[in-house]
């Protein structure tokens, strides 16, 4: 078995080095677009593969309808009177829950097909995010698709699942977009129009990104502000596009945290004492360390690994950088302490940021060194070949649920067919990568497939 492991090792050892020698910065460049398209074409098929094979779950059943009515939503307007009326009755993410919408009401393949792009351009937001402006790397590219893949505790509630993907991936989306002209801002002067253009862009952006996820924009607003502390301490001028993104993202926050609906929601339960704050920072703290136990251990490693193996010439920039997305992190953990639960699904913005933390000194490592060389190809060998069995495991968790749902729609339609009342199935607990039926589940299907369905708990 070892022998086979390592021949695996070694196999994918040469693939890696002979495709890092053809898409080096002194190789054609025709080659490196092929090598780089061919890369993106095979992540592309493979999470679009994962999404149409994901059917509608939970939540999707309450989003096909105009929220609060008994009707679905079937144009742009029905989904804006859906929107006010969730905001005045359960909550404020209204931009991701606006886009749930849409995505629900186009047809399945072409909302997997948005979907795939938008997480193809989250993946090249966390590239950009780490390398800055420096040179490319397919290595890296790669790594961040299996940190992602590894790291994020449930991949079908954030990426897969439409309602969930539309409040993580593309909320997250929006929000590494906000944060990247903060991020590749290295002091330049800009003309007093073009300063004036990107200070209305990030003004109204702001807003949009500050209104998609409660603590992941909380972290994004941190960050920003102290992205522009880093500029006064390199005696940067601080642009003016900069203040004004900050202004929006504040404004959409509290557009998002303000809505009559979670007041509404919360009702008499909403209460704060000494037990309470001390129970929900054990919560806090024991979710962030359960579920994200590998990516906190990276987290720790890698500035100790940069400390002896960074390039010689490298100054504290690159830590300073990390530590601020650290920072970021570690507040989108504790904003949870306002709220009620902490579900696995809220982890998405803490690992993404944590993951960019780590990126960030693990691109600045001196890749001259031997060691470096030898721990970048160990991580991506492993990675890859630890990627093909999840992936198989994730096809067929999957699978197991697509399938029921379209026996269980057979049955309903024999159901009614018949003039039966009701159906009664098995409910499904869900997985890594695919999201569960919640208790409220039940109610959503019924109102969908106009017969009442019963969901009784697995044996």
């Amino acid at each position: 078995m070892m022998d086979i492991f390592d021949k695996l090792i070694s196999f994918t050892n040469s693939i890696l080095n002979r495709t890092d020698s053809l898409s080096n910065r002194n190789a054609n460049s025709g080659i490196k677009s092929l090598i780089w398209g061919i890369a993106v074409i095979i992540i592309l098929a493979m999470i679009l593969f994962l999404n149409y094979l994901t059917p509608i779950i939970s939540d999707d059943f309450a989003y096909l309808f105009i929220y609060g009515e008994n009707r679905l939503a079937t144009s742009i307007n029905d989904i804006f009177q859906s929107q006010i009326n969730h905001y005045f009755q359960w909550g404020g993410r209204s931009v991701v829950h606006f886009i749930a919408q849409v995505l629900l009401m186009l047809p399945p393949l072409v909302a997997d097909i948005l979907n795939t792009i938008v997480y193809l351009g989250y993946i090249f937001l966390i590239y950009i995010h780490i390398k800055g402006d420096k040179s490319n790397s397919l290595s890296l590219f790669i790594m961040i698709n299996l940190a992602v893949w590894f790291f994020q505790p449930v991949l079908g509630d954030t990426i897969f699942w439409i309602t969930g993907s539309a409040n993580y991936l593309w909320g997250m989306f929006f929000i590494l977009l906000f944060l990247l002209p903060y991020r590749l801002f290295q002091g330049q002067d800009i003309s007093k129009l073009k300063s004036i253009i990107q200070s209305a862009v990030l003004f109204f952006f702001g807003i949009l990104a500050g209104w998609t996820n409660e603590n992941s924009a909380g972290a994004m607003i941190l960050i920003t502000i102290l992205l522009l502390l880093f500029y006064h301490y390199q005696q940067w001028q601080i642009p003016t596009w900069g203040i004004s993104g900050i202004i929006g993202s504040i404004i959409g926050f509290s557009l998002m945290i303000l809505a009559p609906g979670n007041f509404e929601r919360a009702g008499e339960s909403f209460s704060i004492n000494l037990f309470t704050i001390a129970y929900r920072l054990f919560n806090c703290t024991f979710t962030f360390f359960y579920y994200c136990g590998p990516v906190i251990l990276c987290s720790i490693l890698m500035p100790i690994l940069y400390r002896y193996l960074s390039k010689k010439e490298a100054d504290n920039t690159n830590l300073k950088i990390t530590l601020i997305y650290y920072i970021g992190a570690i507040a989108a953990v504790y904003a949870m302490l306002v709220s009620t639960t902490f579900p696995r699904r809220a982890l998405f913005g803490v690992v993404t940021f944590l993951i960019i933390g780590i990126g960030v000194l693990l691109y600045n490592l001196d890749t001259r060194k031997e060691i470096v060389k030898r721990l970048k190809i160990s991580v991506i060998s492993i990675g890859i070949i630890g990627f093909l069995f999840t992936f198989y495991w994730a096809t067929r968790e999957i699978g197991v649920y697509r399938n029921m749902v379209e026996k269980r729609e057979v049955n309903i339609e024999e159901a009614k067919a018949k003039g039966l009342q009701s159906c009664e199935f098995e409910r499904y607990d869900g997985g890594k990568y695919i999201h569960g039926e919640d208790p409220f589940s039940a109610t959503l299907m019924s109102r969908y497939y106009r017969i009442d369905i019963i969901l009784r708990n697995p044996d």
